[in-house]
């Protein structure tokens, strides 16, 4: 693979991955669960992304080459954890990509959202066959617009006078449903794995990697922040499972900035969510658990093209038969799956008593605790 990505590039990957789906359609179904104490959840999930984080970039250093916690999984714990890892990120990935292009559809037809999602699907598969550079200057534009459109939101709304809360029911958490909460809130974080799975294509991985993570992570929850508090203070809103239009049209915001910010995040993250899981087959077919055939590239630009192909398949299938809700949910459980498998593989690798012992255990416990609680209250519930 060609390596052409410096600390803005990759950023720019883990941002929109991150400012894509989750800050337009997380909240709803995680309010769902959480109620009143989402702030807890956005914590608790703010938490282990950050913990993941310094493993993922530690494990990064070490093995700066496209496949992340597969090709950890594989060096430090054997075969079997790595295809965990892999396919836990492919399918992960999938759900993740599916409800982003579901969420273009329930923002711009709401009565049509399947087929603006599959279009959706399409134009982003011709986009990144053409190669990596053409992707890269869409999520450029794509972030700038749509962090302008969401910072300006959140001071129109604070702003307006006339903005109040309804008296609507808040739902009444538990502690199950607030990790559960977290679970779905954590797939909006979960996008600077990215960076790490197309280290291919990374300059100077060692060093661009765990900055462009860090620096990512951080601004993203900074605006997450902000969000989710503007969001609580008008909680008829979060009924809605498109939030921030609802926001939008209750505080006299013009929708259709809303509407444009959607496209260009969603788009962004299925973007960078394609690239990611085409470059993780890429990875498992070069490496032997898949076909060697999907492992070809094709042009100047050294696109994988039957991944990316395959990947595109794969996620129309999803988009036809799920939902936003339960796509997230089942993303939040495999991702996790993925995660566990860096915390471990970081645990083999020497270093201080923090980096390779406390912080993944607190790691793997929140995870777990996330996990089970997920498949019980979220899964158990049919969000979607």
């Amino acid at each position: 693979m060609n390596r052409t990505l410096a600390v803005p590039g990759a950023t720019l990957i883990g941002l929109a991955s991150m400012i894509g789906t989750g800050v337009f359609a997380a909240w709803s179904p995680a309010y769902s669960l959480a109620g009143s104490a989402l702030l807890i959840s956005l914590l608790i999930a703010s938490s282990i992304a950050a913990l993941n984080a310094i493993s993922n970039g530690r494990m990064a250093r070490i093995y700066p080459q496209s496949g992340g916690g597969y090709v950890y999984g594989k060096n430090c714990l054997g075969t079997k954890p790595a295809l965990i890892a892999g396919f836990s990120f492919v399918i992960g990935k999938t759900a993740s990509a599916s409800a982003a292009a579901l969420v273009i559809g329930a923002y711009l037809a709401p009565d049509h959202s399947r087929i603006v999602a599959v279009l959706a699907v399409l134009i982003v598969l011709a986009l990144n066959l053409r190669g990596l550079k053409y992707s890269l200057v869409a999520m450029t534009v794509s972030v700038s617009i749509v962090i302008a459109v969401i910072v300006s939101l959140i001071v129109f709304s604070r702003s307006h006078e006339s903005l109040s809360a309804s008296s609507a029911l808040t739902p009444q958490p538990n502690l199950f449903s607030i990790f559960a909460a977290a679970g779905i809130l954590f797939v909006a974080f979960a996008g600077y794995a990215r960076i790490s799975v197309i280290a291919g294509d990374v300059k100077r991985p060692r060093f661009v990697i765990p900055w462009a993570i860090g620096m990512s992570l951080a601004l993203v929850l900074i605006l997450y922040f902000f969000v989710a508090r503007l969001l609580l203070s008008v909680p008829q809103t979060l009924a809605s499972t498109t939030p921030l239009q609802s926001l939008a049209t209750v505080s006299d915001y013009p929708v259709w900035l809303v509407q444009i910010g959607v496209v260009l995040a969603a788009g962004s993250a299925l973007f960078a969510l394609n690239l990611g899981i085409g470059r993780m087959i890429f990875a498992m077919a070069k490496d032997g658990p898949l076909p060697s055939s999907l492992a070809l590239v094709v042009g100047p630009r050294t696109v994988p093209v039957r991944a990316e192909i395959l990947t595109g398949v794969v996620v129309l299938i999803v988009t036809f038969f799920g939902g936003i809700g339960l796509n997230l949910a089942i993303s939040g459980i495999f991702v996790l799956c993925y995660y566990a498998v860096v915390q471990f593989s970081s645990m083999t690798k020497g270093g201080n008593l923090i980096v390779r012992w406390a912080i993944p255990t607190v790691g793997l416990i929140l995870m777990t605790l996330v996990i089970g609680s997920l498949a019980f209250s979220a899964l158990g519930n049919s969000l979607g």
